[in-house]
C-alpha cells in the first residue's frame, strides 16, 4: 500500500498540534520558574559567557601599533648641521638613561611592590635622575652647577599606594568554569583608602555617570562603573570624571571604578579625591569587563556578579627632595636672566612626561655651553623636582632659593612632554571592542603656551613651524601649567612647549612611543628661541 493512502486515526492532526503546543508550554514554563542563570549557564560557550580573558598587563611595553614606517626626518636649517648634540641620536641616548631611572625604581621596588614605579620625588629614583642631570651640566662645560635640596612643606603629605588588586568573583552562573579574574591594569587613586580585609561588592554599570543616567539607577551598596572615553590626555576628563565619581559615592556607591577607553591594556595614573575608593582600569580589562557585564544582564545574573577590591596605601611625609640648578652667565652687560626648566620626575617609564623633556634640556645645555653660540643674557637650567609629589614644588623653591637669578628674569621657559608620535585609531583593526592606535609619521600637537601672549614671542613659534617643521597648535594660548605655575611669582612670560597625547600618565609612555627626529625638531627650534629671546629687547619679551 502506498504511503500515501494509508489511513490517519480521526483527529491525528489536531492531538499532533495540541502535543507540540504542550511542549513549547512547558519549555517556556521551564524557563521562567528555573533558578536564574540556568538557562545562560547552559548556552554559554565557555568560562565568562565565553568572552576571551584580557591579557595580564606587561610594563615597559608600547600599547599601540609602531610599524617599520618611521617619523619624517627632522628639518635642519642651513648653518645649524654642526650642532650635533641637537640631533635625534644624541638626544635619544640620553631619554635612554633617564627611562632607566624608573626601571631601576621598579626592579628594587622603591614603591611597595612595584605595580607603581616611576622617577619619584622625595625617592632615590628622583635624587639619581637629577644628579645624572647636574653632571651632564658639568660635563658640558658649566662651571657653576648646584644640587639644591629642600624639604617636603611640613603641612604636606604624599598618598602612596604600596600594593592592590581588582578581583572579578567567579561564579557557575557565568558559565562553566568560571573562576576569579584579576584585572591587572587596575590602578588606585589618590586618596583611596580600603579596610585590611578588602570590600567585595556587586557591580553596577552607570555608563558616563551623568545626571540623566543615574536617575535611573540603584548604585547604593555596589561599586559603579563609569565608562570615560578621553578625548586626547587625561587631563581634560578630570572635570567631568571626577564630579561624577564624587556624586556616586554621595547616592551611596561604595566604590568607583573608572574604565578608561585607551588604547591596549595599561595602567592609567591621573584623577584623584573622588570621594571614596577609587580605581582606574584600563582598555583590554576595561572591555572585558563591560562585556561580562552586559552577557550577565542579557542572562539575568548581573546581581550575581561581583568584584573584590584591596589595597594597601602609605602617606609620606618628612621628604626631601633636590634640584639641579647650572648657571651659564652671559657675555652682556646686564644681569637679566632666562630660565629654562624641565621637570625630571615621572610615574612609570616616563619617556614622554617627562624624559622628553628632561634630554632636551640636557641637549640645550651642551649647545649653548659648547660656545659656538654666546649668549647675551645668563641662562639658567634646571632640572626640577616635585611635579607630582605634594609639598615639593621644585620650581617655587628654585625662585626661593636662588634670589639673584629670580630677580633678574626675563623669562621662564617649561619644556614639558614635547616629543611622543602622533597616534591615531586604526578603524580598520578594531577587535572585540578594544581601541588600536597606530602611529603616523608625525609628532602629536604640542601647545605653545605664553602666559603675557607677547606678540613677539608669539612669533617666534610661527617662525618654527617654517624653519623646523614642528607641529604646534594653530592658535595661540596663554597656558603656564605644569612647571609654569611655581614661577608665576616672576611676574615675566612663562613660554609652555606641551603636548596633549592619550597615552599622559600612563604605563604605556615607553621609549618607542617617543620620536627620534621629533626630540631634533623640538631641540633646535627651542635652540633658535632661546637665541632670538636672548637678543630682544625686555619690552618685546615683556610688553
Amino acid at each position: 500500500m502506498s504511503p500515501h493512502n494509508q489511513t490517519r486515526p480521526a483527529g491525528g492532526t489536531s492531538r499532533c498540534r495540541s502535543g507540540l503546543w504542550l511542549v513549547v508550554l512547558v519549555g517556556l514554563l521551564s524557563t521562567i520558574l528555573a533558578p536564574a542563570g540556568s538557562a545562560q549557564t547552559l548556552a554559554a560557550e565557555g568560562p565568562w559567557f565565553g568572552v576571551p580573558l584580557p591579557p595580564v598587563f606587561e610594563p615597559h611595553v608600547a600599547p599601540v601599533i609602531i610599524g617599520d614606517r618611521g617619523p619624517a626626518p627632522a628639518r635642519v636649517p642651513p648653518g645649524e648641521g654642526e650642532y650635533l648634540e641637537l640631533t635625534g641620536a644624541a638626544i635619544r641616548a640620553d631619554l635612554e638613561t633617564i627611562i632607566r631611572f624608573s626601571r631601576e625604581s621598579r626592579e628594587r621596588r622603591e614603591i611597595g611592590s612595584g605595580q607603581l614605579w616611576g622617577r619619584i620625588t622625595g625617592f632615590p629614583s628622583s635624587r639619581d635622575t637629577i644628579a645624572w642631570a647636574a653632571e651632564q651640566f658639568r660635563r658640558a662645560g658649566i662651571a657653576e652647577v648646584e644640587l639644591q635640596v629642600f624639604d617636603q612643606d611640613a603641612d604636606a603629605a604624599f598618598w602612596l599606594p604600596l600594593s592592590w588588586e581588582l578581583r572579578l568573583v567567579g561564579d557557575p552562573a557565568f558559565g562553566p568554569n568560571s573562576e576569579d579574574v584579576v584585572l591587572t591594569t587596575a590602578m588606585p587613586l589618590s586618596p583611596s583608602t580600603l579596610p585590611v580585609e578588602g570590600l567585595t561588592a556587586p557591580l553596577v554599570h552607570v555608563g558616563t555617570a551623568r545626571a540623566a543616567e543615574l536617575v535611573h539607577i540603584d548604585v547604593r551598596g555596589k561599586i559603579a562603573v563609569q565608562h570615560v572615553t578621553p578625548q586626547a590626555h587625561l587631563v581634560f576628563e578630570r572635570t567631568p570624571t571626577v564630579p561624577r565619581a564624587r556624586a556616586l559615592f554621595a547616592r551611596g556607591a561604595v566604590g568607583v571604578i573608572n574604565v578608561v577607553d585607551q588604547p591596549g591594556n595599561e595602567r592609567a595614573l591621573d584623577f584623584s579625591n573622588c570621594g571614596g575608593p577609587c580605581f582606574n582600569l584600563g582598555g583590554r580589562d576595561g572591555v572585558f569587563l563591560e562585556t561580562v557585564m552586559d552577557h550577565a544582564a542579557e542572562a539575568g545574573v548581573l546581581g550575581q556578579l561581583r568584584a573584590r577590591l584591596t589595597l594597601d596605601t602609605d602617606r609620606r611625609s618628612g621628604l626631601s627632595a633636590h634640584n639641579g640648578v647650572a648657571i651659564l652667565p652671559g657675555t652682556g652687560p646686564t644681569d637679566e636672566t632666562i630660565i629654562i626648566n624641565a621637570h625630571a620626575d615621572a610615574w612609570f617609564d616616563g619617556a614622554g612626561d617627562n624624559g622628553d623633556g628632561l634630554a632636551v634640556l640636557v641637549a640645550l645645555a651642551k649647545h649653548f655651553a659648547g660656545g659656538a653660540y654666546q649668549p647675551r643674557r645668563t641662562l639658567v637650567f634646571v632640572a626640577s623636582a616635585g611635579h607630582h609629589s605634594p609639598g615639593l614644588n621644585g620650581p617655587r623653591h628654585v625662585v626661593a632659593m636662588n634670589p639673584a637669578v629670580a630677580e633678574h628674569a626675563v623669562l621662564v621657559l617649561n619644556i614639558e612632554h614635547v616629543a611622543q608620535r602622533n597616534l591615531s585609531p586604526a578603524r580598520s583593526l578594531f577587535a572585540d571592542g578594544y581601541r588600536e592606535f597606530i602611529a603616523d609619521a608625525g609628532e602629536a600637537p604640542i601647545v605653545a603656551g605664553v602666559s603675557n601672549e607677547s606678540p613677539f614671542l608669539d612669533d617666534l613659534f610661527t617662525q618654527g613651524v617654517e624653519r623646523y617643521g614642528t607641529n604646534f597648535v594653530s592658535g595661540p594660548s596663554s597656558m603656564a601649567s605644569g612647571e609654569g605655575g611655581g614661577y608665576r611669582a616672576l611676574g615675566v612670560a612663562i613660554v609652555t612647549t606641551m603636548q596633549a597625547p592619550p597615552l599622559y600618565h600612563t604605563s604605556g609612555e615607553v621609549l618607542d612611543v617617543v620620536s627620534t627626529p621629533g626630540l631634533e625638531r623640538i631641540a633646535r627650534f627651542l635652540a633658535f628661541f632661546i637665541k632670538q629671546v636672548d637678543q630682544a629687547p625686555r619690552s618685546l619679551i615683556n610688553p
